[in-house]
C-alpha cells in the first residue's frame, strides 16, 4: 500500500515537471551508464559553463538520478529528504514553479539511474533528453536484473530516446553492440585516451591535456576524467565552439569522494575515492593511482584500504579475487567488510569498520615513517564508509569536510 501511494505522488510530480519543462523548453544532457556517471555529469556541465559565457548551465550539486531525484534536479532542489512532512512541502513548490517560474537555466545536465526494470521508463516520462551519454556498463546495481545485458537494455532505453545524438563508449563492449541500431545522430568518444601529463605546482596536482593540438590545464586526475573532458570538448564541438586559442585553463568542482586528493600523515598522498565502487571502478582507480605514483611520486610505495563491492550478486566471489590480484601486484592491501575479508586472498588485515581500519593504518604508517605510500581509499558506500578510515590518517583536519557523507544523517551510523 505504501508502494503504491508513494508512485502516485510520483507521477503527479511527475506530470506537473512536464509542464515546467514545456514550458521553459531547456535543453536536455542525459547521462546514464553503471559507473562514471556523476563524474561524467560534472566535468560535461562545468566544461560547458566555463565556454558557453552566454548560456545558463545547471546540474545538481547532489547525487540525484533516481525518480524523486530527477524531479528535484529539474526543479533545483538541493535539500530532499524523505519525510512525509518535505515531500508534502515539496508538491506545494513544484506546483508553483511548475505555472510560474522563470526560466532558470538554458541546458540542464541530468543523471538517469535504474535499480530495476521499467525505471528508465519513468525517467524518460519525465525528462526526454536531447543528448544522451552512455558511459560504461559494469557488474553492479544487477541483484534486480537476470543479467547485466538486461540491466544494459534498460538503461539504454535512454539512448534511443534521444532527440537530436547521442554519445556512446567505444571502450564498452554493450555500446558497441547497440551502436547500429541507434537511429539519431551517433558519436563514439573515447576512440582513444587524450595525452595528458601531471604536474605537481604550488602543493597540487594538476594536469595538462591535448585535445587536437590545444592545451587545457585542469585540475583533473585519472584517466576517466580525462575522457569524460574530451567528451564534453566534443559536445562544445558540435554546438558549433570555435576553440580559436592554443591555451586554456579550467578549474572543476567535482563531488567528495571521486578522486580527491588529500595530505596524509607522514608524508603520505591520499586519494579519497571513497563515493562508492563497482568492478570496473576500482580497477581503474587501482591502476590510476599506479600511474599517478609512478609519474609524481617515484619514491613513494603504493597502499591500497579497499571495501566490498556491493550489488554485484552471484559474481562477487570472482570480482573480489579479481580486485585483489590486481591491487596485490603494487602495493599492500588493508581491507573493510565481508567480502573482502572471505575472498581476498593474504594481505595486512580485514576489518569490520572503516574506523577500525583507518587506526591501525595510522600506526602502521608511524612503523613505517622512513617509507612513504600513495594510499588509495576505495569501496562501496553500503555499510563501508571508507571515509572514516581517512579521517584517521589526515594530515590537517580541517579536510574533513572536504570529505563525503559528512550530514547530519549519516551519523547514526555505526562505522
Amino acid at each position: 500500500m505504501k508502494q503504491k501511494f508513494i508512485r502516485f505522488i510520483y507521477q503527479i510530480l511527475a506530470f506537473f515537471t512536464r509542464i515546467y519543462l514545456k514550458r521553459i523548453k531547456p535543453q536536455i544532457i542525459g547521462i546514464t551508464g553503471s559507473v562514471g556517471k556523476t563524474s561524467c555529469r560534472m566535468i560535461v556541465s562545468q566544461t560547458l559553463q566555463n565556454f558557453l559565457k552566454n548560456k545558463k548551465i545547471y546540474t545538481s550539486p547532489k547525487n540525484y538520478n533516481s525518480e524523486i531525484g530527477l524531479i528535484c534536479s529539474i526543479f533545483q532542489v538541493e535539500d530532499y529528504n524523505p519525510s512525509f512532512l518535505y515531500i508534502f512541502g515539496l508538491f506545494f513548490k513544484i506546483f508553483f514553479k511548475s505555472l510560474f517560474s522563470s526560466k532558470n537555466y538554458d541546458i540542464l545536465v541530468l543523471e538517469y539511474g535504474v535499480d530495476k526494470p521499467k525505471d528508465m521508463d519513468f525517467l524518460l516520462s519525465v525528462a526526454r533528453p536531447d543528448i544522451s551519454i552512455f558511459t560504461k556498463l559494469d557488474f553492479i546495481h544487477v541483484e534486480n536484473f537476470s543479467s547485466q545485458e538486461e540491466l544494459g537494455l534498460e538503461k539504454s532505453k535512454l539512448i534511443f530516446a534521444a532527440r537530436k545524438s547521442a554519445y556512446l563508449n567505444k571502450d564498452d563492449n554493450f555500446a558497441l553492440s547497440i551502436y547500429s541500431e541507434i537511429d539519431t545522430e551517433k558519436y563514439l568518444y573515447n576512440e582513444s585516451i587524450p595525452e595528458y601529463n601531471y604536474v605537481f605546482d604550488s602543493g597540487k596536482i594538476l594536469s595538462n591535456v591535448n585535445v587536437d593540438g590545444k592545451i587545457f590545464r585542469t585540475n583533473l586526475v585519472g584517466e576517466e576524467n580525462m575522457v569524460y573532458f574530451e567528451l564534453a570538448l566534443q559536445i562544445l564541438v558540435n554546438f558549433g565552439f570555435d576553440f580559436s586559442q592554443n591555451y586554456y585553463e579550467i578549474n572543476f568542482e567535482l563531488q567528495k569522494g571521486r578522486f580527491s586528493i588529500f595530505e596524509g600523515i607522514f608524508e603520505s598522498v591520499i586519494i579519497d575515492s571513497s563515493y562508492n565502487a563497482g568492478p570496473e571502478s576500482m580497477k581503474s582507480m587501482i591502476k590510476n593511482s599506479v600511474s599517478l605514483r609512478k609519474e609524481l611520486f617515484p619514491s613513494y610505495k603504493n597502499l591500497f584500504v579497499l571495501g566490498d563491492m556491493r550489488e554485484i550478486g552471484t559474481e562477487s566471489e570472482k570480482k573480489h579475487k579479481e580486485i585483489f590480484e590486481l591491487a596485490s601486484r603494487y602495493g599492500e592491501i588493508f581491507s573493510v567488510g565481508k567480502e573482502t575479508g572471505a575472498y581476498f586472498g593474504k594481505h595486512i588485515g580485514n576489518f569490520k569498520y572503516a574506523n577500525q581500519a583507518g587506526k591501525i593504518l595510522r600506526s602502521y604508517l608511524e612503523e613505517h615513517k622512513d617509507e612513504k605510500f600513495v594510499i588509495l581509499f576505495k569501496g562501496s558506500q553500503n555499510t563501508i564508509f571508507l571515509e572514516e578510515a581517512i579521517k584517521e590518517v589526515l594530515k590537517n583536519k580541517e579536510d574533513e569536510k572536504e570529505l563525503v557523507r559528512q550530514e547530519s544523517y549519516w551519523k547514526k551510523t555505526d562505522f
